[in-house]
């Protein structure tokens, strides 16, 4: 099997974390198939081989064969979900979570997010979860004001377009999340993440994916923007190595920012730099009329030192993640 992540997912496998928590639990999580939710299974596949019997669930829309440890469920989080056994432990991830799926599929957008958490966190008031984690997002906090974002700012955001639909729906899921907690004693944490990136087979649309498939095919790199935007990022092993930290370390009710530590370099400083690995150049063609799902926040970086106060340290720069996950591309290019 194909496991593009596992020097990443040993490293995280491997960090001092209370693991012990997990030995001989069952976790369920929704958007196992996704580029966060895969490699999370493939720590937990990893911890088994130590001996911890992790039993994981995944739900997917899809239906997939069952591994070892882990069993495939095609079920849409969108309708309830009947179970026949206790799940110890709860992780929404499954969201659009592109920019094309945003303007294509707002209602989509919507409706898993917030559907998709009220039925989780159904089953977790039924079950009597020991825990559940709801992956939200930057999104949340809108436009910055210039400085780093703590978990208690909120930013501006217009609620009266399509594209909100992403951001006001991960609002709302975290308002879900808190009253569940205060009203049935659900225990719930929040992981807030960065823009993610990493190597993955599905089609993605972030900005730096689009880059990383124009360096990979040694293409100019277009920027649709004029490239000022300063964004927090985060690579997907972090964003994992986070997730397993606030699961297991993480305070009920609170809700923690993942990102990479800033670098202090710009959306199109990141589109030269990935562009500098296949000796590339960056072009611009800024239309915004053609940018109908694409953030229009301009400043967007997270101060992590809530998660950090738990023991988190990136393993990864994100100028040494963007390098790896080239790498990645450009290595798997050649075996297809």
């Amino acid at each position: 099997m194909n496991r593009p992540y596992e020097k990443e997912a040993a490293a995280i496998a491997a960090l001092d974390l209370p693991f012990e928590k997990l030995r001989n639990k069952r976790i369920l999580v929704s958007g196992g198939t996704g580029l966060v939710g895969r490699l999370f299974i493939e720590v937990a596949r990893l911890r088994n081989a130590m001996g911890d019997g992790i039993e994981i669930v995944s739900l997917s829309r899809r239906a997939r064969k069952n591994e070892e440890g882990v069993t495939y469920l095609a079920h849409d989080v969108r309708e309830s979900l009947e179970l026949d056994f206790r799940p110890d432990f709860i992780l929404h991830l499954a969201s659009n979570t592109h920019p094309k799926q945003y303007a294509e599929d707002p209602v989509g957008t919507i409706s898993t997010n917030i559907f998709g958490c009220y039925n989780l966190l159904e089953v977790a008031r039924k079950w009597k979860s020991e825990r559940f984690l709801l992956a939200s997002s930057v999104e949340i906090y809108g436009e910055g004001n210039g400085t780093p974002m703590a978990e208690d700012f909120s930013g501006k955001i217009d609620c009266n377009t399509a594209r909100a639909g992403y951001n006001e729906s991960k609002r709302l899921s975290e308002s879900l999340c808190q009253s569940y907690r205060v009203q049935y004693g659900v225990d719930c944490v929040i992981a807030r993440f960065s823009r993610l990136f990493g190597y993955d087979e599905k089609a993605d649309t972030k900005a730096l994916a689009q880059f990383l498939s124009k360096a990979v095919a040694g293409e100019d790199i277009v920027l649709k923007s004029e490239g000022k935007q300063a964004y927090s990022y985060c690579y997907v092993a972090d964003a994992v190595a986070a997730l397993y930290t606030i699961l297991l370390k993480g305070k009920s009710g609170e809700a923690y920012n993942i990102s990479e530590e800033d670098e202090g370099l710009t959306l199109g400083d990141y589109a030269r730099l990935i562009a500098s690995f296949a000796g590339k150049d960056v072009v611009f063609d800024f239309d915004p009329t053609k940018n109908q799902g694409v953030s229009t926040a301009s400043y967007a970086i997270l101060n992590f030192d809530k998660l950090k106060s738990l023991g988190f340290h990136p393993l990864y720069t994100v100028s040494e993640a963007l390098r790896e996950t080239y790498l990645k591309y450009r290595s798997q290019s050649f075996l297809k």
